[in-house]
């Protein structure tokens, strides 16, 4: 679900507010009115809970005070990093079984 966000005069007003109504991102403390909930429908199907605690120095949980919304920038950055990370394993498989299959 993405959070579309605005105040009654179109601005993003304080960081306090931001930090409340949800238009802070978790990754980089930004400012935005165009935010996924990590914990929302859109948050699950994208994983974004798992891949934020496995890809990145800090970790979320549905219970901490933090703010639970990312931006639409650190989401593709997030999915680059996955990205990379899954095309590396895969390379890694497929090269270690053409070195078993090489003969010596």
């Amino acid at each position: 679900m993405i959070c579309l966000c605005y105040t009654n005069n179109n601005k993003m007003g304080s960081l306090d507010n931001a930090v409340i109504t949800g238009f802070i991102c978790r990754l980089c403390s930004e400012m935005s009115r165009f935010v996924i909930h990590i914990y929302g429908e859109e948050g699950a199907r994208l994983q974004l809970a798992k891949k934020i605690n496995e890809y990145l120095p800090i970790n979320v949980h549905f219970d901490d005070p933090l703010p639970k919304t990312v931006c639409s920038r650190c989401i593709s950055k997030l999915e680059l990093q996955h990205e990379l990370i899954e095309r590396c394993k895969k390379t890694n498989y497929g090269l270690h079984g053409r070195t078993r299959s090489v003969p010596t």
